[in-house]
């Protein structure tokens, strides 16, 4: 792998994987926030099914920033709750197959939002 290639961070939110260049230093951060971000997607569109995915992506985007804000730039309690629990998500060994069931419905929902956006572009 070269110096460049370990520079680059693959993120998939709301069903689209990104590549983007990150030091080293700061890929964790990165991730975390892609995690965080994707997650606040996910909850919205469960919501507001009907609502297109890229209106679902401001209103997540706004929800973070105001959330950081209005705690005066403080790492906020459900910013840090949602990373911690990103974090045990990938380190944990044995995943119920409760959670199994709910992912795999979450990313059968998603790939449906993303086909129909997909054709109401054609």
């Amino acid at each position: 792998m070269s110096e460049d290639d370990q520079d680059i961070v693959i993120l998939k939110i709301a069903g689209i994987e990104y590549q983007l260049y990150c030091p080293p230093e700061e890929q964790s951060t990165l991730i975390e926030a892609g995690e965080i971000l994707d997650k606040r997607i996910k909850s919205i569109k469960r919501k507001t099914r009907n609502l297109p995915i890229e209106k679902v992506a401001v209103l997540a985007g706004l929800d973070v920033v105001n959330e950081f804000l209005s705690n005066e730039g403080a790492s906020s309690t459900k910013v840090n709750e949602e990373a911690s629990a990103a974090t045990d998500e990938k380190s944990a060994a044995n995943v119920s197959e409760e959670k199994v069931d709910s992912s795999e419905e979450e990313n059968l929902s998603l790939k449906l939002v993303d086909e129909i956006s997909e054709l109401s572009k054609l």
